[in-house]
């Protein structure tokens, strides 16, 4: 992913609350995420939520087939192994997303992220770097909001 991006994902409340918790360490994906290492992931939780909750860093993006990739993440991903088959059901290739670090922000409701002139995707959508940041200047800019995520590429 270049420096002026980033990705908002949307997520099941179930999904993000065990990444904000740490207990989901990777997310999982179909398709191949224009991410690398340093790069930022802004989280929106949907129904019944639907808001803006906070962010990761990603750590870095893994390929393998599913069966290697679930041995190699299936104590990290939230899911059981017959959600995780049926998941990833036809696909050669599976991704998962490493979580690095992670921090909460002050939630921005649907209807402030609309004033933005922002909708959350149905999976996810890339982002500027200016928009991101839009997004991200919510919360406050402590040590759980790290905004260097800019500067590291």
């Amino acid at each position: 992913m270049s420096n002026a991006s980033a990705l908002l994902l949307s997520l099941k409340p179930c999904f993000a609350d065990a990444i904000f918790s740490g207990e989901k360490r990777f997310e999982l994906r179909r398709v191949k995420p224009r991410l690398v290492g340093g790069d930022l992931v802004v989280v929106y939780v949907t129904v019944p939520r639907c808001k803006l909750e906070g962010a990761f860093e990603v750590e870095q993006v893994i390929a393998a087939t599913p069966n290697r990739l679930w041995r190699d993440v299936q104590h990290s991903v939230g899911v059981t192994k017959a959600e995780f088959d049926a998941y990833f059901d036809g696909a050669d290739i599976g991704y998962g997303i490493e979580i690095r670090k992670v921090w909460k922000m002050e939630p921005i409701t649907l209807a402030a992220m609309r004033r933005l002139r922002i909708r959350p995707p149905q999976s996810y959508q890339y982002l500027t770097s200016s928009t991101a940041s839009r997004l991200t200047q919510g919360g406050n800019r402590s040590r759980k909001n790290p905004n260097s995520w800019r500067n590291k590429k």
